[in-house]
């Protein structure tokens, strides 16, 4: 996706990882809020995210849930859902960070 641009490609995971932890606890703000509409744009809002760090499948998951918050009428439909999301998120906010200390490592050993 960004050829060999590691340079690049740690900035971008940089940047994914700023606002991570933030954008994490809206989710779970606005889950616990029972409001389904801040929520629906908490997680829309996290969704290029996982774009820009070549996790597709990530997103998908991300737009389903987000997609159940639109036609929902209350948070209960989508209580069985949001475990599911919140892991998937985590599990992939690591995954991120992980290969973002590798880039760094690699990159600082290069120049």
């Amino acid at each position: 996706m960004y050829e060999n641009d590691y340079p690049y490609i740690e900035t971008m995971f940089k940047t994914v990882l700023g606002s991570f932890d933030e954008d994490m606890a809206a989710i779970r703000d606005n889950f616990r809020q029972g409001n389904l509409d801040s929520l629906r744009r908490a997680v829309h809002k996290i969704k290029p995210t996982f774009g820009f760090a070549g996790m597709p499948a990530v997103q998908d998951t991300c737009k389903n849930f987000e997609n159940k918050c639109s036609s929902a009428k209350s948070i209960t439909e989508v209580e069985m859902d949001f475990p599911a999301l919140i892991k998937c998120l985590e599990e992939a906010g690591e995954i991120v960070m992980e290969e973002y200390q590798k880039l760094k490592a690699f990159n600082n050993s290069s120049s």
